[in-house]
């Protein structure tokens, strides 16, 4: 992986509350996949390098305000936000 692969630096867009961040020399989450083939000429490099919000981090956090919003709701859970 080139150097600047290891440079991540991840933040919060306070707009939105959505996780930004990395950049397209890595690999920014689990789902992502280096590339390993030589005869391809992706080793080395991202297959899926994404800069910008990792999908799979907001959908787990939208399901995880929907699930504590709805607990509220149903008096499971004591607080009316996060």
């Amino acid at each position: 992986m080139h150097k600047d692969g290891f440079s991540v630096t991840l933040k919060v867009d306070l707009d939105n509350g959505f996780i930004i961040g990395g950049n397209g020399k890595n690999c920014l989450t689990w789902m992502d996949k280096m590339g390993s083939s030589a005869k391809a000429g992706n080793k080395g490099f991202p297959a899926t390098s994404r800069n910008g919000a990792p999908v799979e981090l907001v959908g787990l956090l939208k399901c995880a305000l929907e699930f504590v919003h709805r607990a509220y709701k149903e008096h499971g859970y004591p607080y009316n936000g996060v």
